[in-house]
């Protein structure tokens, strides 16, 4: 009569496998964990903007829209505010629309500066002097009512 108990070759593959498995289940666990601290950083600050926004009279996306463009660090938008590159990109911004030789530069709104001055003071509070001294350099009026 046979006692029942595997052969020690079996047992140490199910001892593998099951430390194998605790060893995936753990490393979901802490990936998880991550991304539900960075998504709640990414809420508050969403919020507060929105709230920002609301408060200084300019138009605010939902704070869900708001989280998912700039996530917890500010995305694009604090990379580095006073780069040539970044310079262009808003430059290019304010223009009349078209595309090749019919581009012009135009007088831009204040409110939408304004508003990206306000994200930059939220996600990146020590970049704003950079974009607040580029910012003395376009013309701006309020152009949209």
């Amino acid at each position: 009569m046979t006692t029942g108990d595997a052969p020690d070759n079996k047992r140490r593959w199910i001892y593998v496998t099951a430390g194998a498995l605790l060893v995936v289940f753990a490393l979901i666990g802490l990936f998880t964990f991550s991304a539900i601290r960075e998504n709640t950083d990414a809420q508050r600050k969403a919020e507060q903007l929105h709230s920002n926004l609301i408060a200084a009279g300019l138009p605010a996306p939902e704070p869900d829209v708001i989280a998912n463009a700039l996530g917890d660090d500010g995305g694009s938008v604090c990379q580095d505010p006073s780069s040539p590159l970044i310079r262009a990109k808003y430059q290019a911004s304010i223009t009349n629309g078209a595309a090749g030789p019919g581009q012009r530069p135009v007088i831009g709104p204040r409110d939408t500066a304004e508003a990206v001055g306000i994200t930059i003071a939220t996600y990146c509070p020590d970049r704003l002097q950079d974009y607040l001294s580029h910012l003395d350099t376009l013309k701006l009026d309020d152009t949209t009512k």
